[in-house]
């Protein structure tokens, strides 16, 4: 899975994560995209993003090796 549709499903699927993601950074699931979840400049979403993942392997959202 690509790490847009890996973050696309835990934001989609984790209420708490989506919550932390709006709440505390103001980014909404429109707002990422191919380039900005690997983007580690600022102004980019690529620490958020990995963040979003590493929630979903710990809700069982996702399984480590399922992320490319």
């Amino acid at each position: 899975m690509e790490k847009l549709e890996a973050v696309q499903k835990v934001l989609r699927f984790s209420h708490s994560t989506r919550e932390w993601c709006e709440g505390d950074h103001a980014v909404y699931f429109d707002d990422l995209d191919e380039q900005n979840v690997d983007d580690y400049n600022p102004g980019g979403y690529g620490d958020i993003a990995d963040e979003i993942i590493e929630r979903g392997i710990a809700e069982d959202l996702l399984e480590e090796d399922e992320v490319e």
